[in-house]
């Protein structure tokens, strides 16, 4: 009772920092989450993502700083090359029920935006040279994100695992799932794959990760989350994510435990830091610091030369790239 009052007490404090740029001045951990998966013994080079492969499930306390050592950020490309193995995921995920045609996005403020590909839902587009994306476009398009009368895409729906102000440990946590669409006691991890049974999860944190959460809770709660998504045999598609100019080391620590976890589970991670690093402010909204920067005429579904110079329209060109490189490559 006691944990769940200062849960209750605090967590709020934290859902403001993403949305409005305020301070914030979180004291609790959410109680670990139960991962439903099997132990097994990891391989020094595991990337093989299966039902019974998988790196032994995150123990809160046990990072190891020295284990992402070796990892450069520029290292790794901006879109991933896809495992092979993942197909197998998919085909499982589609037998269980799970629709092709959507995908869920997790996230905090960078995601919970209108501006994070809800305007291709519009279908006022400009690819410009990418015309090749015109295909993954047509394919989730106009499709219910969810099930019950919803009537909006993946593109446009906000997911029920996305908040303003959500660190990693968020969707973990049923004090934030939306009573409309979760049960009491359900998270908003569980309740989103539930209502969406999506294919394909967008997922990125760590926005407020820097400012409050420590780099051995990042690392469990990511891998648990990742954890739950294979469990429900969708897969995940990871992301880097930008740099606070606040705080630029701990940004690039927290990047490179997504980088090692896509590499432990054999999973795809577009490189949207990479990305982002040669834009002005590097992507970032030079008055707020927390949320991509957006072009004066609020078009970030264009991608020509002088859009593609703000933060939201190359994460949304990045993401569709991402996105298209694993739909070719399992479907």
């Amino acid at each position: 009772m006691f944990r769940k009052l200062i849960l209750i007490l605090t967590l709020p404090l934290a859902l403001t920092a993403c949305a409005n740029g305020g301070p914030a001045s979180p004291t609790f951990t959410p109680p670990p989450p139960t991962v439903h998966a099997r132990a097994v013994t990891a391989t020094p080079t595991a990337v093989a993502v299966s039902t019974v492969n998988r790196p032994a499930p995150p123990v809160l306390g046990q990072f190891d700083p020295a284990s992402i050592a070796d990892i450069r950020l520029d290292d790794y490309p901006i879109i991933p090359e896809v495992n092979p193995a993942l197909r197998a995921i998919y085909q499982a995920g589609l037998a269980q029920g799970h629709n092709p045609r959507v995908f869920s996005k997790l996230g905090d403020c960078m995601t919970e935006n209108e501006f994070f590909l809800g305007q291709l839902a519009e279908g006022q587009y400009n690819l410009g040279k990418y015309g090749n994306l015109q295909a993954v476009i047509d394919y989730f398009h106009g499709v219910p994100a969810r099930n019950n009368g919803w009537g909006k895409d993946s593109f446009a729906t906000i997911g029920l695992a996305a908040a303003g102000g959500f660190n990693i440990a968020g969707p973990f946590d049923s004090t934030w799932s939306n009573p409309d669409w979760c049960g009491a006691s359900e998270s908003p991890l569980a309740c989103e794959y539930r209502v969406a049974q999506p294919s394909f999860a967008i997922i990125m944190f760590g926005t407020n990760d820097v400012a409050y959460t420590e780099p051995d809770a990042y690392n469990y709660y990511l891998r648990a989350l990742i954890l739950q998504t294979l469990d429900q045999n969708i897969i995940p598609i990871l992301s880097t994510f930008p740099t606070r100019p606040e705080n630029p080391e701990k940004s690039l620590l927290l990047n490179h435990i997504v980088l090692k976890i896509a590499a432990d589970y054999g999973l795809p991670v577009m490189n949207l830091n990479r990305a982002l690093e040669p834009l002005p402010h590097h992507g970032v909204d030079p008055d707020d610091t927390l949320h991509l920067s957006v072009p004066a005429d609020k078009r970030v579904d264009i991608f020509d030369a002088d859009h593609l110079q703000f933060g939201f329209p190359m994460r949304n060109l990045v993401t569709l790239q991402a996105l298209d490189a694993v739909w070719q490559a399992v479907r």
